[in-house]
């Protein structure tokens, strides 16, 4: 669906241009094309355009925001690799596979420099608020690593996703608007809208992963998710319903929260992009997997 989106391109071209104009060793340079052509949704950057526009600016304006939020989350794969030792990101060698561990590592490193150097053209409140969401992603990734490991709650795991993939989300949002508006209100409610689909959308991402590792039969996680843990409380059946049904509240509080702006183009996608994270990717999952269809039945409609 967003492929087809003006705002898809745009980014894509301006990552490519970020990437091809960086002034950085050839070593360097070579596995950032790796890594940024291996593509992605571009979600968070797609959130900071259409909510810049939404509260009234332009696509130049938060252009900055929009590549340094998709960079520092380029960085954090990279680095998630390294820890999770995974071998594929989007269906592409993961860059410690296709290089090595070190150039992974220290690429991820530029990258979050990079992304600090393009925000740093905006006010003070915007600069620290990425800095602090940069903190709160390492925070998020140092509760998931040792999930298994050490005790681990209900509690901790929405701290977990709420500092890992969320806070990124409520960032794009809310800032994109602050660059380009006074406006605290409209503010506000971008940050709602971002946190819940940012918390929406990981759910939805570990239950999809739960279900795969469940009909493999797998034994071994790389963390502790809320899809296992409630399986283990209630039963497979149960607990899949349950966290079905978190996604949808937080999926329905992330468009409440639209219902402050008026009816536009970029409130529309906004919208479609709740859709697009969740329930699609679920019935896009039901689709190919028909032994859970029964399951998942409630989002098929």
């Amino acid at each position: 669906m967003i492929e087809s989106w003006e705002e898809y391109r745009i980014i894509n071209e301006e990552l490519s241009k970020l990437v091809e104009n960086a002034r950085t060793i050839p070593k360097i340079k070579k596995a950032l094309r790796h890594i940024i052509k291996a593509g992605g949704k571009r979600t968070r950057p797609i959130i900071v355009l259409l909510s810049g526009k939404l509260c009234g600016g332009s696509y130049e304006d938060v252009m900055n925001m929009a590549l340094a939020v998709e960079l520092i989350h380029t960085a954090s794969l990279a680095h998630d690799d390294v820890i999770d030792r995974g071998t594929m990101r989007r269906n592409v060698k993961a860059l410690h596979v296709e290089y090595d561990v070190a150039l992974a590592i220290l690429v991820g490193d530029w990258l979050i420099s990079k992304s600090v150097e393009l925000v740093s053209v905006y006010d003070e409140e915007i600069v620290k608020g990425f800095a602090e969401v940069g903190m709160k992603m390492s925070e998020g990734e140092v509760l998931d690593v040792y999930s298994i490991r050490e005790p681990f709650t209900e509690e901790d795991y929405f701290r977990c996703i709420s500092t890992k993939t969320a806070s990124l989300f409520a960032y794009s949002a809310k800032n994109a608007c602050l660059v380009v508006s006074n406006d605290r209100g409209a503010a506000d409610k971008l940050f709602e809208y971002g946190n819940n689909l940012g918390l929406a959308y990981q759910l939805v991402d570990d239950l999809l992963e739960f279900l795969d590792m469940y009909e493999d039969k797998r034994s071994e996680f790389e963390s502790l998710t809320l899809p296992m843990m409630y399986a283990e409380r209630y039963g497979f059946e149960e607990g899949v319903a349950k966290v079905l049904e978190l996604i949808r509240g937080y999926a329905e509080r992330s468009k409440r929260a639209m219902d402050y702006f008026d009816d536009c183009e970029s409130k529309d996608k906004l919208l479609r992009l709740v859709d697009y994270m969740t329930s699609d990717l679920i019935r896009d999952y039901v689709s190919k997997n028909e032994e859970v269809l029964s399951l998942l039945e409630s989002f098929r409609a």
